[in-house]
């Protein structure tokens, strides 16, 4: 239920983003982008900090750094090998074509990456399908309202089309854990938050224009922990 609602909220608000971008001069454009990015990598960067360092006997200590590494590491490599950045924007383009629709590639691939890969869609979908509390979600739901409306203003319509990648990761996610939520542990579900929110910091520097970077092609990196955990148990 939480995840048919976030759907809805980036629905709604992608659509009065593309009636209010009509008034919105190029300028407040690229503004609103810098500002949406800035904003998007210091909370990135807050609930990433908030995971990885952790305090021990009055000592402050960070936690999986060699995970993370190999993680965004093996994951990147996937990810570039298999094009994932390049088929995502491939098969937005040829949607366009075919059907003569006015550009969704940008809109769609930073909508997807921003309602995706963050803590809050992670935590949230488990959350629900573990106990049926969808509170996060919620929360969740009235951040992207926001963001798809900024988002869409200087995207365009693109930014709508997201939603269902939201219905589908969120929706996977929560079925997942309904159904296997007992071999989900805290390390392995703080480790997928944390690259989550790296690669959102990585989404908030694109938006600045400080980097060009395939976040697409990182997606990967945040199914190494399961991977991890997983040799891990069946030799403990």
């Amino acid at each position: 239920m939480g995840t048919i609602i976030n759907a809805i909220a980036i629905v709604i608000a992608s659509i009065l983003g593309v009636i209010f971008k009509k008034g919105l001069p190029e300028s407040l454009q690229k503004s609103i982008m810098f500002v949406l990015g800035l904003s998007l990598a210091v909370l990135a960067t807050g609930w990433f900090l908030k995971d990885f360092l952790v305090i021990e006997d009055n000592l402050l200590l960070s936690s999986g750094d060699l995970l993370i590494i190999l993680s965004l590491v093996v994951g990147t490599m996937i990810g570039e090998l298999i094009g994932i950045d390049e088929g995502i924007n491939s098969f937005a383009n040829n949607v366009e074509k075919k059907y003569k629709l006015p550009p969704l590639a940008k809109g769609f691939v930073s909508g997807t990456l921003i309602f995706c890969v963050g803590a809050m869609a992670i935590l949230g979908s488990i959350e629900d399908g573990l106990h049926g509390d969808y509170t996060i979600l919620l929360v969740k739901s009235a951040l992207d309202f926001v963001t798809a409306m900024l988002l869409s203003a200087v995207l365009g319509i693109g930014v709508i089309f997201s939603a269902l990648s939201v219905l589908l990761y969120q929706g996977t996610i929560t079925i997942s854990a309904s159904l296997v939520g007992v071999y989900l542990t805290e390390d392995m579900i703080r480790a997928i938050s944390m690259i989550g929110n790296i690669l959102l910091v990585a989404m908030g520097l694109n938006f600045m224009g400080i980097t060009k970077a395939k976040v697409a092609n990182m997606l990967p990196a945040l199914l190494i922990p399961i991977i991890y955990f997983a040799i891990l148990a069946l030799f403990s």
